[in-house]
């Protein structure tokens, strides 16, 4: 039951920006309404609905503190259907409306100035997939990460099928922690979220392969992103102000898109890719 838990989780991560209820939910999973939600608030201790708001909202605080993006936009982006209804949403989590949650973050005082410069480029990615697993564990908690042998453990048979790829970690809350600089009172405990496992250097090289229960294949379209390389994990947190305060500073012409980032590790150094929209 926890593995399709953690499948209605991600599918309400994955559907933030369309109308779709619990019923919608329920069919994807295969469990009736009554069991999604009472299952669900066991493993999660939050209902559906409670829970695609709350995401639904930290995704609108990042766009509101890291863009320059229309706030109606970002409603839009969000899954609300109107401004107001955004707007007293938000306000109810974060006790500031949306401008001026965007006001109080203007300047990017919030991102902590990193101490030693990176090399950050702007990339257009080819199509990918990454095969993943969710682990409810924030990345420093997780041994292992980096090592092939780690990230593939449950996929040893299928080695010879999926080719040539890459240790990866997507990170869906690191933006969320950059972006929420300003104390939410009352703010409900949750469990970071780490997707672990291999990026793909074709995009054809799992479309046809039966992966083990915990996994899920993801599609990666062509799309731009901010590259930055860095040579130690513990520097992440560092690499990311760095993109992020390079990105906000050139906002004529890309924007960061809420999507979760991600890192990889290739032989010779890391690499943190942050999903850019044109």
């Amino acid at each position: 039951m926890f593995n399709a838990m953690t499948r209605a989780e991600i599918w309400l991560q994955d559907t933030l920006d369309k109308p779709l209820g619990i019923e919608d939910l329920a069919n994807h999973i295969g469990y009736s309404a009554s069991q999604v939600r009472r299952q669900f608030r066991h493993c999660f201790s939050i209902s559906p609905g409670a829970y695609r708001e709350k995401r639904r909202l930290e995704r609108a605080a990042v766009l509101l503190s890291l863009t320059s993006q229309n706030i109606a936009h970002i409603a839009s982006r969000c899954g609300y259907l109107n401004h107001s209804s955004f707007s007293r949403a938000f306000q109810r989590r974060y006790q500031l409306t949306p401008r001026s949650y965007r006001q109080a973050l203007a300047g990017m005082h919030h991102l902590p100035f990193p101490r030693r410069s990176f090399n950050i480029t702007i990339e257009k990615s080819h199509p990918r997939q990454t095969i993943l697993m969710r682990l409810y564990k924030a990345p420093e908690h997780i041994s292992g990460l980096g090592s092939t042998t780690y990230h593939a453990n449950h996929l040893k048979c299928l080695q010879a099928q999926l080719g040539a790829s890459t240790p990866t970690v997507a990170l869906p809350d690191l933006l969320t922690e950059k972006a929420e600089a300003l104390e939410v009172e009352a703010a409900a405990p949750h469990q970071t979220r780490t997707d672990i496992g291999l990026y793909l250097k074709t995009k054809d090289s799992a479309s046809h392969l039966a992966l083990p229960v915990a996994y899920r294949r993801v599609d990666i379209p062509i799309h731009y992103y901010a590259k930055t390389c860095f040579e130690d994990f513990s520097e992440l947190s560092e690499a990311m102000s760095a993109t992020l305060i390079q990105v906000i500073r050139h906002q004529n012409r890309f924007h960061i898109s809420g999507e979760a980032p991600k890192v990889l590790w290739h032989p010779d150094h890391l690499e943190l890719q942050i999903p850019l929209l044109a």
